[in-house]
């Protein structure tokens, strides 16, 4: 049951989250509703309905998207629950992927829209926010990441993987 803070999960609601996720795709890479339907496997008129919210999107698109665009694609629709999605990729010792680094530049990016001599101010705007929207993602994702394998080798009983 919802609480009075929580609104509760409708098909409107519903729907309405997936109009922003197929426009914020959308605008974000240059992408038609063809486009976007090659890309997810659908059909055009699936992406069509979805965007004008004539019906709703099946899960298993939902999950393409993710998987197609990345941790945090529909996030406007977990956000009705209060979750989002952890990424379960862990990278290989030696690949080269270095967590503390995408975490940094997003804190960096953070910091410099802070500055007196930024676009806000000390005040951060959300157009500085939309702007470095893919080192947030790739922190966030980072951070998600060494989440995830700390809950792992805690159930496990430790272990002694490389960061």
């Amino acid at each position: 049951m919802a609480t009075a803070r929580e609104k509760p999960v409708t098909t409107e609601r519903y729907r309405a989250a997936v109009e922003r996720i197929i426009a914020a795709l959308r605008k974000a890479h240059g992408l038609s509703d063809r486009q976007l339907a090659a890309r997810l496997d659908c059909s055009p008129g699936t992406i069509r309905n979805a965007r004008t919210g004539a019906t709703s999107l099946d899960p298993a698109v939902l999950m393409r998207i993710e998987q197609a665009f990345g941790p945090g694609a529909i996030d406007p629709l977990l956000a009705m629950a209060q979750v989002r999605c952890l990424p379960v990729h862990r990278p290989k010792a030696g690949s080269g992927e270095n967590p503390t680094l995408a975490i940094v530049e997003a804190l960096h990016g953070i910091v410099e829209m802070q500055s007196a001599r930024s676009e806000g101010g000390r005040r951060i705007t959300d157009h500085e926010l939309r702007h470095i929207l893919p080192e947030l993602r790739a922190g966030r994702a980072a951070l998600d990441v060494l989440i995830a394998r700390a809950g792992q080798e805690a159930g496990a009983g430790g272990g002694s993987g490389e960061t």
